[in-house]
């Protein structure tokens, strides 16, 4: 089975040294100087073109708004709640909501088909012209959607090809077709120009700039994915990225299927006659990170037809607690489930009791239900998006084995004893 490093997308800040911060954030700095510089030239010229700005203005308004522009129609969005697609006559338009605040717009892309001619008026947005051919992306989980498009082969250029687990992404590397462009976090502009890709294909993260490769003249994809706080809302993004390949068909009819089999395994969850007490993760240091109880994992939890201890948290992230919190409300906890990564190594129970003594004051430790993700040999973070149904199958045969006798582990597997 393929080797990868744990990554998910929420955690990649962790991963900047001291001397990465600094050297982003001074890159960032000359990138704020030379637009300032820039901006003081631009003042400079203002009078002499005051009034062919106005003038130029007023011609344009009615032009762009949006209210001059009526779509014939929308493409239903089930679960997802941060992007929408939307077609007009010549272009559809596919907008990323903030996902910090969902009453603003993150960004705006206005797909034009690359065979018809450019329509002369057009909203304010990046303009795409589809299907893409040539393709580059920061993270496994957009491998995973485009290859579940039958669009793997428009990826000509990669961020952290260490962590790339596909196939075919691997076999592409070797042979030259797939260029490495750096990192997510500061990905080589240079390499990506040279690349040929049309468009880089990006996680967003709250506060943080793209540097430089806001500069380089190539649009941006935002993919807000990891932050849908539903399963299958994570899952619709097939969608959004269907929209850019013309493949708008095929992301609808795949995703039913990816439903219809999620809500297979959520109703047999649902006949189930008691809901065991479910317990998350372990420490990192001297915190414990658990799911907020509005987050993707809490949902799983609640479709398994568990009890989350910190269900009533309306956190979509993670919750930071000590030790001691943990122990005062889960300590009675009927299952435990952590995700691990070791390239060369099992988590043991012995491994937890070397690693932390109190380990064992929790009930699923001394009755040895604890089950456990190696995420360095096991690519969930990078597959579970498209197989919700297998990861939620996973958690209801662990918390209702009776129910699912005859279903294999896909993700997670019951803890060896050392």
């Amino acid at each position: 089975m393929a080797v990868w490093r744990d990554k998910h997308a929420c955690d990649k800040r962790k991963m900047f040294t001291n001397n990465q911060q600094k050297d982003f954030y001074r890159l960032k700095n000359d990138i704020f100087a030379e637009h300032n510089e820039f901006y003081r030239t631009i003042a400079s010229m203002k009078k002499l073109f005051f009034v062919a700005i106005i003038l130029s203005t007023l011609v344009g308004c009615g032009t762009n708004s949006e209210a001059s522009h009526k779509s014939d129609a929308s493409v239903t969005i089930s679960y997802a709640k941060g992007f929408s697609i939307d077609t007009f006559d010549g272009y559809t338009v596919a907008r990323v909501r903030n996902p910090w605040d969902m009453t603003k717009t993150l960004h705006t892309y206005i797909l034009v088909p690359a065979d018809s001619p450019m329509p002369s008026k057009l909203p304010e947005g990046d303009i795409v012209r589809t299907p893409l051919e040539r393709v580059a992306v920061s993270s496994g989980v957009h491998s995973t959607l485009l290859e579940a498009l039958g669009c793997e082969e428009r990826i000509n250029a990669v961020c952290d090809p260490q962590y790339m687990s596909h196939d075919f992404v691997k076999k592409g590397l070797s042979d030259g077709t797939i260029k490495p462009i750096g990192h997510s976090y500061q990905v080589d502009v240079e390499a990506l120009i040279n690349s040929d890709a049309q468009v880089i294909v990006m996680s967003p993260f709250d506060g943080v700039s793209y540097g430089a490769l806001e500069k380089c003249g190539l649009p941006i994809i935002e993919c807000a994915s990891y932050l849908e706080s539903e399963p299958l809302g994570q899952t619709e993004w097939l969608k959004f990225h269907a929209a850019f390949y013309d493949k708008l068909d095929v992301a609808d009819s795949l995703f039913k299927c990816i439903e219809a089999r999620y809500d297979s395994v959520r109703n047999v969850a649902s006949r189930a006659t008691e809901r065991p007490k479910i317990l998350s993760e372990k420490r990192f240091g001297q915190v414990w990170y658990v799911p907020g109880g509005a987050s993707y994992a809490a949902a799983l939890f609640r479709d398994a037809a568990t009890d989350y201890p910190w269900s009533d948290d309306s956190s979509t992230g993670s919750l930071s607690l000590s030790f001691e919190q943990v122990v005062e409300k889960a300590s009675d906890a009927d299952i435990w489930l952590i995700r691990y990564n070791a390239p060369t190594d099992t988590l043991t129970y012995d491994d937890m009791l070397g690693e932390y003594q109190l380990y064992e004051l929790f009930m699923p430790f001394k009755n040895r239900k604890i089950y456990t993700c190696n995420t360095a040999v096991v690519p969930y973070y990078e597959t579970a998006i498209t197989n919700p149904d297998k990861v939620l199958s996973d958690m209801v045969k662990i918390a209702h084995p009776e129910m699912l006798e005859q279903q294999p582990f896909y993700y997670y597997t019951p803890m060896y004893e050392r």
